[in-house]
């Protein structure tokens, strides 16, 4: 790779350099790239960031951080250094050819880390935005860092060897499949990142459910090859980013955004307790059951307590109407005929959730009694030994 004053430094009249003037000119060199690094650290770094700091916005703030400036700070005399070194070493073309490669690794390096660190900064001002910090986006950012550190790789091994970059690429698609091998996961965990991003199928802090991999709780990192899930008991597990395209898994997501979470209870009635009214029994129940449609002519106690449950979930203050709110009858099984509560609670908290259902159970189980019926309950040693009696 040719420097771009080697035709300038080939003229025949160019005189050779001795040992002083080379030290001069090295030194010179040295002082000026020492002048544009503190120039850079005490001057320009302090105006840009004055200048970031009287803007409104966030964005410019997380662009031009200190990791980035101080990079920066550092690839301008690395750049000042390539410009002029021919100039010292220009009847020396081995050191000359030499220097010319250190110098441009060197800058490759820094701006692959200057770049990356750009990176970074979107990562975080993309985290602030309310319309892209649920989004899982790490793993997308993370392989744009994979692929600007490749690009670097290229153009590094291109200067050492002397050969153009498009060549290395040559090289490198006859080694395809053992770099398909090397970098499976990451393709993979790739191409599950813009399938989830593209579907909306997943963001941090999604509760997930994913029982073949011991997955219950809540999201808490995406990133390229794997995604960080911290269970209910507080305990770590980690799944592989494509497992979540391959396989199944269950979001309860539209729980939250809905502002519903469901109640789906039953009760065991014991059928013996089950009977029909009479007119005292009617008229007594239907005044506790309320709002219930025109009696059949054969009316039993469930009847009346379903409506009864029913309307007590209509003027509860933490049960909403939408999308179902109904008690209905299950087949009846040898534990009895289920009765199911079947309503959503505006709570979708799991600690509040579980003392609403709570609440409307033991409500439930109390209020049996009032309309004659009984609770299905197995026998136990008790039970048996009065019998006995």
């Amino acid at each position: 790779m040719d420097h771009p004053f080697y035709e300038i430094m080939s003229l025949d009249n160019v005189r050779e350099l001795n040992l002083t003037e080379r030290l001069i000119g090295i030194g010179a060199i040295l002082v000026l790239c020492i002048i544009v690094y503190f120039v850079c650290k005490k001057v320009l770094i302090p105006l840009i960031r004055r200048f970031t700091g009287k803007t409104s916005t966030t964005w410019d703030d997380h662009l031009f951080n200190d990791k980035v400036l101080s990079i920066a700070c550092v690839l301008l005399p690395v750049l000042v250094a390539y410009v002029f070194i021919p100039f010292v070493f220009r009847d020396k073309p081995v050191a000359l050819s030499l220097i010319d490669k250190i110098c441009l690794i060197t800058i490759i390096i820094i701006s692959v880390q200057l770049v990356c660190a750009f990176i970074s900064s979107f990562q975080i001002i993309t985290s602030e935005s309310e319309a892209l910090k649920k989004r899982p986006l790490k793993g997308l950012y993370q392989m744009m860092k994979v692929v600007v550190i490749c690009v670097g790789v290229i153009l590094g091994i291109s200067v050492l060897l002397d050969k153009e970059p498009s060549i290395i690429l040559t090289g490198l698609g006859a080694s395809a499949a053992i770099m398909m091998l090397v970098f499976k996961d990451s393709i993979m965990g790739l191409v599950a990142g813009v399938l989830i991003n593209v579907y909306d199928m997943l963001r941090p802090g999604d509760w997930i459910v994913m029982e073949k991999h011991g997955v219950n709780g809540i999201v808490t990192e995406v990133t390229l090859n794997i995604v960080k899930i911290r269970n209910w008991d507080n305990t770590i597990v980690t799944v592989p980013t494509y497992a979540l395209v391959s396989e199944s898994f269950q979001n309860w997501r539209g729980m939250w955004d809905a502002g519903g979470r469901r109640i789906s209870e039953t009760i065991n009635i014991d059928i013996s307790s089950i009977r029909t009214c009479d007119e005292n029994e009617t008229e007594k129940f239907k005044a506790m059951a309320g709002d219930c449609p025109d009696t059949p002519e054969l009316i039993t106690n469930l009847f009346f307590f379903r409506y009864f449950m029913e309307n007590y979930l209509k003027t509860h203050p933490l049960i909403t109407p939408k999308p179902h709110l109904m008690v209905k009858q299950r087949p009846a099984s040898a534990h009895g005929l289920p009765v199911e509560i079947y309503c959503f609670t505006t709570k979708t908290e799991w600690t509040a959730f579980e003392h609403v259902k709570a609440e409307i159970m033991e409500f439930a189980y109390a209020s049996l009694g009032k309309f004659g019926l009984k609770a299905f309950q197995t026998p136990s040693g008790s039970d048996i030994l009065t019998l006995k009696n």
